[in-house]
């Protein structure tokens, strides 16, 4: 496992665009016996993935919400540092919900894997895992943990650097008043004199971007146009 984290570290430094990173990760993961790879960049409001995982698993992955569910993330989220999993060895103690996520998981030949997360900047994380059809994941010894998380770090800046493409991400929209009214707050404007300029209640606008706030999982009203910016929704 060791060597694999010194491939991983390497592949990182190779020259040529995303499209050489994406064969070599898949090749890595091929090469040391995985069914495929997936590295997640998980930003407050947003979320995207580059993966070889099969199409159809990715699109539903976004269409149910799933990243909200996964185990997988959630354990992520809160441990911080590499780790094993298996959707039969943790079933006894899943929710049904849960259970009938790593079913559907498996249908891909998603069964078990290993997953090291990163902290990156702003409050977001990375995460790369490798996934396999088999049960549960064997480790002839522990993995070193400082190792596993150097490797992915690179594997991220490579990745922000080349501002590579993702198989898929979260789907973002506004609808005609709140890109109205977030192109206003991009400018400057107060709530309050957004309400002013399109000839509405103060109420309407503050509740109306309360819910886009709410559906884009953000907690301010500045978070919240910086990221519809950055999404070139507005």
């Amino acid at each position: 496992m060791q060597h694999w984290l010194d491939k991983l570290t390497d592949l990182t430094a190779i020259e040529g665009d995303q499209s050489n990173l994406k064969d070599a990760l898949a090749g890595l993961a091929e090469q040391i016996g995985f069914a495929g790879y997936a590295y997640l960049n998980i930003q407050p409001g947003h979320m995207l993935v580059i993966s070889n995982y099969h199409a159809k698993w990715q699109s539903v992955y976004f269409e149910r919400n799933y990243s909200a569910l996964d185990p997988v993330v959630g354990r992520a989220k809160s441990m911080k540092r590499t780790f094993t999993w298996s959707g039969e060895q943790e079933r006894p103690r899943l929710s049904k919900a849960e259970r009938s996520f790593y079913a559907h998981a498996a249908d891909f030949g998603i069964r078990s894997g290993i997953t090291i997360p990163v902290k990156t900047a702003n409050g977001s994380m990375s995460m790369f895992t490798l996934a396999s059809e088999k049960l549960a994941i064997q480790l002839d010894r522990e993995i070193d943990a400082v190792a596993a998380a150097t490797a992915v770090a690179q594997l991220h800046a490579r990745i922000a650097f080349l501002q590579a493409t993702p198989s898929v991400e979260e789907a973002a929209y506004l609808d005609p008043k709140e890109a109205t009214y977030l192109r206003w707050i991009a400018v400057g404007k107060t709530m309050e004199e957004v309400a002013d300029l399109e000839g509405v209640k103060y109420n309407s606008v503050r509740v109306k971007l309360a819910e886009t706030k709410k559906r884009f999982n953000v907690h301010t009203t500045t978070h919240l146009a910086a990221l519809t910016i950055r999404r070139k929704l507005i």
